[in-house]
């Protein structure tokens, strides 16, 4: 029985060293590796995006808004002015 234990003694030696060098490796891999935290920055700067772009959307549509109406009140002034001209000339 001793003597069939000392066969396995390196197998077990190696399988346990094996064992040991990945775990070093994932504890390793785990401390460095930032994925996680990129991809949470990257949403977080991708949501940023959206607000921003979605208020500058909202801050070209009211300036849109005002250039028609400085329009439409050029426009009143303009015939207005022609009526004037027009009538007291």
């Amino acid at each position: 029985m001793g003597l069939s234990l000392l066969k396995y003694i390196p197998l077990i030696t190696s399988i346990v060293n094996g064992f040991i060098i990945k775990t070093k490796h994932d504890i390793k891999v785990k401390s460095f590796d930032q994925t996680k935290e990129k991809i949470d920055t990257m949403e977080h700067l991708l949501i940023k995006l959206d607000k921003k772009m979605n208020d500058t959307r909202h801050e070209i549509e009211e300036l849109r808004k005002q250039v028609i109406c400085s329009r439409v009140l050029n426009i009143i002034f303009f015939v207005c002015l022609i009526v004037l001209i027009v009538i007291f000339r």
